[in-house]
């Protein structure tokens, strides 16, 4: 394609957008796809139009999320390939019962569901009692309470390698997403903190993970976290779910989080 063509079709902006955000030549991308550099370049200028076939073996190349997926197919005027449904709806009881199993199950330790965006949905007992609240907050309220000065920066002792490991998982999943809230989120974070973080994380003094570390009455609270993903989704809500998990480092902040659930 010559360098002053531009798209002329919804789908090709999409499709061009996609690809250079992954940095991919349309060499590469149709030889993940499986069609030819010629037909890649006639979909992003119009020339051509993809069957859903095509436009789900692009995407799946391209790691497009499933909501954009959708996307993808609408601009090209085919229907979506992927429902989105409520977390309460019948057909997706087996995912809520799942995340309701593991929320009860990590009792004493705090434990939280998210969805796109930083928008909490659910936690546990303790992870409620750990930070009051949290799921009532929108997720600009989220954003501001762990990146801005206040009493959340105060508790944590590493809050510059929390904080800039924060950065770096918006980043990630604005760039994977590229979901304009989640943008304006990523930036939020950035403006918050970019005076007070260093320009890499400090390796972990007793840890190969950056989690926090708190000091709350005077004691200090160890942790360790992990993510729990259903990452074989093929529905919007389900592959959007993230079910963070937090664990006690050490023995003293098991005691600890075993009374503050109590």
């Amino acid at each position: 394609m010559d360098k002053g063509d531009r798209p002329s079709s919804p789908f090709g902006q999409l499709l061009r957008r996609w690809r250079e955000r992954r940095g991919l030549s349309q060499l590469h991308l149709a030889a993940e796809a499986g069609t030819t550099p010629r037909h890649v370049s006639f979909l992003e200028t119009g020339r051509s139009r993809p069957g859903p076939e095509l436009v789900l073996r692009l995407a799946a190349s391209l790691d497009v999320p499933l909501r954009e997926r959708n996307a993808l197919l609408g601009a090209a005027g085919l229907a979506p390939e992927f429902p989105a449904l409520a977390l309460t709806a019948e057909a997706m009881r087996p995912i809520a019962d799942v995340v309701d199993r593991v929320l009860r199950g990590h009792d004493p330790y705090p434990a939280w569901v998210y969805t796109r965006g930083l928008r909490a949905l659910a936690a546990n007992r303790t992870g409620e009692a750990l930070f009051p609240g949290l799921c009532a907050l929108e997720p600009e309220a989220i954003v501001d309470l762990w990146f801005a000065p206040g009493p959340f920066r105060e508790m944590v002792e590493n809050w510059q390698d929390v904080a800039w490991a924060g950065v770096r998982s918006l980043r990630r999943e604005a760039q994977r997403t590229s979901d304009p809230a989640t943008l304006e989120l990523l930036r939020r974070a950035e403006a918050h903190s970019q005076r007070t973080l260093l320009p890499e994380a400090h390796a972990p003094d007793d840890l190969p993970v950056v989690c926090p570390r708190f000091r709350i009455g005077g004691r200090v609270v160890r942790t360790v976290s992990t993510v729990l993903r259903f990452d074989t989704a093929v529905e919007v809500t389900a592959s959007e779910l993230r079910v963070e998990l937090m664990f006690p480092g050490d023995a003293a902040s098991d005691a600890f989080f075993r009374e503050l659930s109590s």
